[in-house]
């Protein structure tokens, strides 16, 4: 099964009531691209224990964006290399609602993390500013870094 974001965006919100805290936001700024913040909470002092299809996922959407963040980064990076993107990341979102098996309090904070990263893929099918989209899957992964246990997990500079 095939979930678009824009199914899967009002099924969190409205299947989640999205309670978030105030506890972390980030608002980056990144060469003249303005993201809207995440807020996430962390489990008390601990950082939330996620399930291996949330490993998973996560991994293989790093490992799509890391090899192109040199091209991204130097506006070399081809449209459809862009659209691509989006696509390989989408499949990884669909991916992990499809098998989630996540406890209600590790699932809220983790669609935070996922609508989010469905703004990025939005935003990395935009012919006008795919870079912008970038930089919203840049900010989902290290906010899912901050947030959630993954060993040698490493942030996205």
């Amino acid at each position: 099964m095939y979930i678009r974001r824009s199914l899967i965006l009002p099924v969190l919100v409205l299947g989640l009531g999205l309670s978030t805290g105030v506890s972390w936001a980030e608002t980056t700024s990144h060469e003249g691209h303005q993201s809207a913040a995440i807020e996430l909470t962390l489990n008390g002092q601990a950082k939330w224990q996620g399930d291996e299809n949330m490993l998973k996922g996560m991994n293989a959407i790093r490992s799509a964006l890391a090899p192109r963040l040199s091209s991204i980064h130097d506006s070399t990076l081809p449209p459809a290399d862009y659209k691509a993107l989006a696509g390989e990341i989408q499949a990884q979102v669909d991916f992990m609602v499809e098998n989630c098996k996540l406890t209600p309090e590790v699932d809220e904070q983790f669609h935070i993390v996922l609508g989010h990263m469905l703004d990025g893929v939005s935003g990395l099918e935009n012919e006008t500013d795919p870079r912008a989209g970038a930089v919203l899957v840049v900010e989902a992964l290290n906010a899912y870094g901050t947030h959630f246990e993954h060993a040698n997990w490493q942030p996205i500079k």
